[in-house]
C-alpha cells in the first residue's frame, strides 16, 4: 500500500457572512453531498470524505485523479460561496483503519494541506498545494487570477464547461447554446482549455 497520500481540505470561504438560514441550508446540502462523494470517488479514497467544521470537509486520497473534478464539483453544487481547496502531499502518522474518515487520520500530509489552506486564503487562491512540486504553484496562481478576472456569470459558465459539454452549460444556465458560444468567445475559451490541460497534466504527475 502506498505510504504517500493527498490530504484534501475544502473550505467555504466567508460562509459565516451568509444569513443564518442560507448558511444552515449550505451545511445541510454539504452533509447530503458527502455520501455521494464517497461513492463517486471510492476507488481513490484512503479515508472517506467527512464534514469537519460545518462549512469544511476533508478527504484522504491515494491519487490526484479526482482533484480537478472535485474542485469544480464543489463550485457547481454550492455556488452561493467561494471555495478554497487545499491539497497536502505526504505521509500519515496514524493507523489507517478500514472505513476511516479523513478527520480520524493525522500526519504530515494534513499539516501540509492546512498550511496550504492558510496560504491560499492569504493569496486569494482557489486551490493551494503543500508538499507538491513547485511547478503547481504558478498554475494555481494563473487559474485563480483568471477566475477573479471574470464576471460571476462567466465564472459559473467556466465551472459548467469544465464539467460537461456546452449543452450542459446551456441547460444549467437556462440559455440557448448560442449564448454559451458568445460567453466562451469573450472568455477566450480555447486558451483557457489549453491552460486547463496543462494544469490537469501537472496534477496527474503529482501522485
Amino acid at each position: 500500500m502506498s505510504t504517500t497520500f493527498i490530504a484534501v481540505i475544502a473550505d467555504a470561504v466567508a460562509s459565516r457572512a451568509l444569513p443564518p438560514p442560507r448558511r444552515a441550508r449550505l451545511q445541510r446540502e454539504l452533509r447530503s453531498a458527502i455520501p455521494e462523494f464517497n461513492r463517486r470517488w471510492r476507488t481513490a479514497l484512503a479515508a472517506r470524505f467527512a464534514v469537519t467544521l460545518g462549512d469544511e470537509f476533508q478527504a484522504l486520497l491515494t491519487t490526484a485523479r479526482p482533484l480537478w473534478e472535485l474542485l469544480h464539483e464543489v463550485h457547481f453544487r454550492f455556488p452561493e460561496v467561494e471555495w478554497v481547496v487545499a491539497c497536502g502531499l505526504g505521509a500519515i502518522a496514524t493507523r489507517l483503519e478500514r472505513r476511516a474518515t479523513a478527520p480520524e487520520v493525522d500526519g504530515p500530509c494534513f499539516h501540509a494541506a492546512r498550511a496550504a489552506m492558510e496560504h491560499a486564503k492569504r493569496q486569494r487562491l482557489l486551490i493551494g498545494f503543500g508538499g507538491f512540486a513547485p511547478a503547481l504553484d504558478p498554475l494555481a496562481s494563473y487559474y485563480s487570477a483568471l477566475y477573479w478576472s471574470w464576471t460571476p456569470r462567466q465564472r459559473r459558465a467556466a465551472t459548467l464547461l469544465r464539467l460537461g459539454p456546452p449543452a450542459f452549460a446551456a441547460a444549467q444556465l437556462k440559455v440557448d447554446r448560442s449564448a454559451i458560444s458568445h460567453l466562451a468567445r469573450r472568455m477566450a475559451w480555447p486558451l483557457v482549455a489549453a491552460g486547463d490541460k496543462m494544469f490537469q497534466a501537472a496534477l496527474l504527475e503529482a501522485l
